[in-house]
């Protein structure tokens, strides 16, 4: 059975009342969540709140999804949720990765402690902190980002390649990894 095809088990089990249902959703898939509304949102406790959000319309329109591709369903949610905030906010949000440090540690990608979170947030261009997001946290393939990001895969590789070289270069010089 693919991850999809529990994924629409678990929103089918929801549709009939199922607790445990929902509980195993949110753990499935809030990891894939957060990152994709972290890449939008651009600050860590706003996508917090989006992905809290998500969750709170995915239990409410349950009965609206229809069989098929529940991760797209989700992660359409997710979206909406994210850019309906940040059109109602009218601004556009400052990442504070100082202020996530400090209430909650960072992410890292091994015991050196490097804040990778932190240097893709402050140190990458946009479009390329989104791909990687997207693609290294939130699990998206390179295609499915061509197509959500508008852009052709070509450049969505190039571009994904480049901001790891980047990503490596910045660590190699700054931790000595």
């Amino acid at each position: 059975m693919t991850d999809n095809e529990v994924l629409d088990q678990l929103l089918c089990r929801m549709k009939f009342g199922e607790e445990k249902a929902f509980e195993e959703l949110y753990k499935k898939t809030s990891r894939q969540v957060f990152a994709y509304v972290l890449s939008i949102a651009n600050n860590y406790h706003t996508a917090q709140d989006l992905t809290q959000d998500t969750y709170i319309k995915i239990r409410k329109n349950v009965d609206k999804y229809v069989s098929g591709n529940a991760f797209a369903w989700i992660m359409q949610i997710a979206k909406n949720t994210a850019y309906n905030e940040l059109a109602k906010s009218k601004k556009v949000i400052a990442t504070d990765f100082g202020e996530r440090t400090k209430a909650g540690g960072s992410y890292t990608i091994d015991e050196n402690n490097v804040p990778v979170l932190e240097i893709i947030g402050t140190r990458l261009e946009d479009t390329d902190k989104k791909i990687l997001l997207m693609h290294l946290s939130a699990g998206f393939k390179h295609r499915e980002i061509a197509k959500e990001l508008d852009m052709p895969l070509g450049t969505v590789l190039w571009r994904y390649n480049k901001a790891i070289k980047l990503l490596q270069k910045i660590i190699k010089e700054e931790y000595g990894l």
